[in-house]
């Protein structure tokens, strides 16, 4: 009878799945092809498990065991979202047994992207090992499976022994835009790139407890100064070569693009679509109508309509996040550019014209994303001959970057435009993050603290 189950008969699934190969060889029956591929799927992974993982910083007991919620990792692709699951599924494992812990990875090519695989999945996993009192499912990128927030929903509501942990490089996982069918169901976290503490973790760099007087110091300034170039992506963290690091986070840019933008949306003009990138990399603000016509004198006939489409597809796709002018009234808020920030600064460095040689836009990215990582809901402030980088309304706090203050010029300029706007909008705290310059600034009735860049990414500053 094993001729009957055709080329699914390697020695290491059979061994696994003796008793119930035994079954089906009894009944005269066999797997479907859908099962069969989810079986070798499920099977390799048991005997695989997790590779080893240098840990990123995540408080796992903010995942309840009750009330019970679908919990979702939502970020840009090679964030780290899949090893983030393995961490947790370790972290798991001390607990309960290894085979009520199952990972499946949606973009798996043996997979069928179809909601029949879905369906098929528990069933599959409880003929191999037989039905479990729970099931903690970890599914990878389940947004390439049309409609699969229907099973999520059903399965979540019907079988109160399964756990599900999703995971997506789409908004659509986020708790910002999940589907109105998994409201209230779900606890989703966003994940970026490494933070400037996990940078120095995955390098092996030991914090001297005085780093100020410590003869680390100029290479750890060295290391931040790696960071702000060539970004969090952990893949590239832990490569050296620079030219290797250029070609991996091309290959990123293409793949994200490709497939969570061209592909899921249908574009039908792809070059269109990347010449309007090139102009986000290259440009602090955007402003869809000037872009329009930007672009149709390049030779692009294109509708701001379609420009802020395509917007809205690298934001779901947590390539690049639109940052709009603080203001109580929307109508202003809609009518100033909106400034463009990046998930990660090396698409700055490798994708753009010379901003590898602008560190004060590198460091303003940077900030920009370990607010978002910080879970703050940012705005930035402009007023008559002032800008201010960051507005933060729910700490009323004013924060301004600046790579070089040692220019008196530019210290009154920066200084000038947060005292303004704190006298504007009220807000007592003011912030002027540096490269390594501190202290303390009374002027004009406001106080400003004056931080450098790695005490506040280190979170060696105030409560931010």
């Amino acid at each position: 009878m094993l001729e009957k189950l055709g080329k699914f008969t390697k020695q290491p699934f059979i061994n696994s799945c003796s008793i119930y190969w035994t079954r089906l060889i009894n009944d005269e029956d066999i797997l479907t092809p859908m099962r069969e591929d989810l079986a070798k799927v499920l099977v390799e992974w048991q005997e695989t498990w997790t590779p080893e993982l240098v840990e990123r910083d995540f408080d796992f007991s903010l995942i309840p065991d009750k009330p019970r919620k679908i919990v979702t990792f939502a970020g840009c692709r090679r964030v780290g979202k899949t090893y983030l699951m393995f961490q947790f599924i370790n972290e798991l494992s001390k607990k309960v047994p290894r085979d009520e812990i199952f990972y499946v990875n949606f973009e798996d090519e043996r997979l069928e992207k179809r909601l029949e695989t879905l369906t098929e999945l528990i069933p599959t996993i409880e003929e191999l090992y037989g039905r479990r009192e729970m099931l903690y499912l970890f599914l990878d990128e389940i947004q390439n499976v049309p409609n699969w927030d229907s099973w999520v929903r059903r399965i979540h509501d019907s079988r109160r022994g399964v756990r599900l942990f999703l995971s997506g490089s789409s908004s659509k996982l986020s708790s910002r835009e999940i589907p109105t069918s998994l409201r209230g169901r779900a606890l989703t976290f966003e994940v970026f790139p490494l933070s400037f503490q996990e940078f120095l973790r995955f390098r092996g760099f030991e914090m001297p407890e005085k780093l100020n007087f410590s003869s680390k110091k100029p290479a750890f300034l060295n290391l931040l100064r790696e960071y702000l170039l060539y970004g969090g992506f952990p893949e590239v963290v832990l490569i050296e070569d620079v030219r290797i690091k250029r070609l991996i986070v091309r290959d990123y840019f293409n793949t994200i693009i490709a497939l969570d933008v061209v592909e899921r949306y249908s574009i039908r003009n792809p070059e269109e679509l990347r010449a309007f990138i090139r102009l986000l990399l290259n440009s602090e603000y955007v402003s869809l109508s000037k872009t329009a016509k930007t672009m149709r004198s390049m030779g692009y006939p294109i509708s701001k309509s379609t420009l802020a489409n395509y917007l809205r597809y690298l934001e779901e796709c947590y390539f690049a996040f639109p940052l709009e002018v603080y203001s109580p009234k929307v109508k202003l808020r809609m009518q100033h550019p909106r400034k463009m920030y990046f998930v990660d600064t090396s698409f700055l460095t490798f994708l753009s014209v010379k901003f590898s040689e602008k560190m004060g836009r590198l460091m303003e990215n940077t900030v920009f994303i370990e607010l978002l990582r910080r879970g703050k809901e940012v705005n930035y402030a402009l007023g008559e001959n002032w800008e201010v980088d960051f507005v933060l309304p729910e700490e009323e706090t004013l924060i301004q970057v600046s790579y070089d203050v040692s220019d008196e010029e530019t210290l009154r300029r920066e200084v000038n435009a947060l005292r303004k706007a704190s006298r504007e909008f009220g807000f007592k705290n003011a912030l002027l993050i540096t490269w390594d310059s501190e202290g303390r600034i009374e002027k004009g009735g406001a106080t400003i603290e004056m931080v450098p860049l790695w005490r506040f990414l280190l979170k060696d500053y105030g409560s931010l």
